[in-house]
């Protein structure tokens, strides 16, 4: 099994089920999970070769999915590239 890197970010709710639809068309790149539902919070598991596509995606998605912040202290490089 490929190792994975895990990402909290914090979107609109309402972009929950378009976020994971999106994802989910990338197969076997990206797995989301729902931490809170209410306050938008939600973890991406990504395989380690993809991260620079899941930069991409985010970069693409920020304003649509009303990306606020990523929570863990290691991913702040993500956010700074946005």
């Amino acid at each position: 099994m490929a190792e994975l890197e895990k990402f909290t970010l914090r979107i609109d709710p309402s972009s929950v089920c378009f976020f994971r639809f999106i994802l989910e068309g990338y197969d076997n790149m990206f797995v989301l999970s729902t931490v809170d539902q209410r306050a938008g919070l939600v973890e991406v598991r990504a395989v380690k070769g993809s991260l620079k596509d899941l930069l991409l995606i985010l970069r693409s998605l920020k304003s649509i999915i009303g990306l606020d912040r990523m929570d863990s202290r290691c991913d702040a490089w993500i956010m700074e590239q946005l």
